[in-house]
């Protein structure tokens, strides 16, 4: 196994062109706590096809009108992946958005949006570590209608994923205005990379979730 120094195991998110925002968002992510040996990253995607969305599978049924508040995220649960990660602010940097060197922690960029939020799209980044270990390592994995879940303070934000694409980095760089739009309608991007090909990370899986409340059956 080869040992890589902290600034080479945890690759970037990859290039987010953040145009509605104003921000270029390159390399999130470049923290050296990842495990010996591992590589990780916060975004990917699929260089022949540009970008693909995943079949929906059986999933709960949703209040596509539910209300919903701001709320500043302090964890984040998504219970198909078995994740539940504290949530931390982040700002960009010299036009780069930095995850929490932490591998297992999520971050949410605090100028942006907030999750619960009319307007905008509020952004949550993460690693994916090659060899485990990566809170979003099973990402891409995700399929629309589930469940996600922002818990701030006594607040709990139920959200429901409406698609789940990996971009190329390119690719998502052309999209970025309209995947990251700060202008629209509001909902929650969770980013990490993907397609690890030995050296660098290819792509970038984008989950994008709206607010919604389960429908009592």
């Amino acid at each position: 196994m080869t040992i890589r120094p902290r600034s080479a195991a945890l690759g970037a998110l990859g290039v987010l062109a953040l145009l509605a925002a104003g921000w270029l968002l390159v390399g999130l992510g470049s923290s050296a706590d990842a495990p010996t040996g591992s590589h990780a990253g916060a975004v990917a995607a699929d260089v022949t096809s540009g970008a693909r969305a995943a079949a929906p599978d059986n999933a709960a049924t949703y209040d596509s009108e539910a209300l919903s508040t701001p709320v500043e995220p302090q964890r984040l649960k998504i219970p198909s992946l078995g994740i539940d990660a504290p949530v931390l602010p982040i700002m960009d940097d010299s036009r780069r958005l930095v995850p929490p060197s932490d591998p297992q922690m999520v971050g949410w960029w605090s100028v942006g949006a907030r999750p619960g939020a009319e307007q905008g799209t509020a952004i949550l980044a993460g690693h994916t570590v090659s060899t485990g270990g990566g809170v979003f390592d099973d990402l891409e994995q995700m399929r629309p209608g589930q469940r996600v879940q922002i818990l701030s303070n006594e607040s709990r934000l139920r959200l429901q994923v409406k698609s789940v694409r990996t971009y190329h980095k390119m690719a998502l760089a052309e999209h970025a205005a309209e995947i990251f739009d700060q202008t629209g309608p509001g909902r929650v991007a969770i980013v990490t990379c993907e397609d690890w090909n030995g050296d660098v990370y290819l792509s970038n899986v984008v989950v994008i979730a709206t607010p919604a409340r389960a429908v009592d059956r």
